[in-house]
């Protein structure tokens, strides 16, 4: 039997990945905060007019990681949850002072990790990598919701 090597698209995207939270990694060890940036800048951003569900929705996680990131997040007293006068079941997500201190510095690093990762990379280049990688999640979709797999 003759077998073929093949590298799942999902192994080189994991492998990008891991290198960039390694250096967001190394330039932000010195913030009261090991993980969690992008959705603290979420909520920073929505700041007190986003429910825990609609922060699981903008970021594609489900609701019980949205509760540990925001418990953490919480914990080391960034974030904290209200009571929603328009629909008591629900919580609003605010930040506080020491949160609206920290994510400018989060963000000014996202956008200087963005633009050294995307050195010599041109701007036509980045919109064709976010139109291949929107289409490619819109195939697994496709691929996800058929319900036979003729392989």
């Amino acid at each position: 039997m003759e077998v073929k090597l093949i590298e799942p698209i999902s192994r080189k995207l994991n492998v990008l990945g891991r290198e960039y939270l390694t250096v967001l990694g190394n330039h932000m060890e010195h913030l009261d905060i090991n993980r969690y940036y992008y959705p603290l800048t979420v909520i920073c951003y929505h700041d007190g007019e986003l429910t825990q569900k609609a922060l699981a929705e903008k970021l594609g996680k489900d609701k019980s990681i949205i509760v540990k990131i925001i418990d953490e997040l919480t914990d080391k007293g960034f974030v904290y949850r209200q009571i929603n006068p328009a629909d008591r079941r629900q919580h609003l997500l605010g930040v506080t002072d020491k949160a609206k201190k920290t994510v400018p510095h989060i963000i000014r690093v996202f956008e200087h990790m963005n633009q050294s990762a995307s050195k010599n990379v041109t701007a036509h280049d980045m919109e064709i990598f976010e139109s291949v990688l929107a289409k490619m999640r819109d195939n697994l979709e496709q691929f996800k919701e058929s319900t036979s797999y003729n392989i």
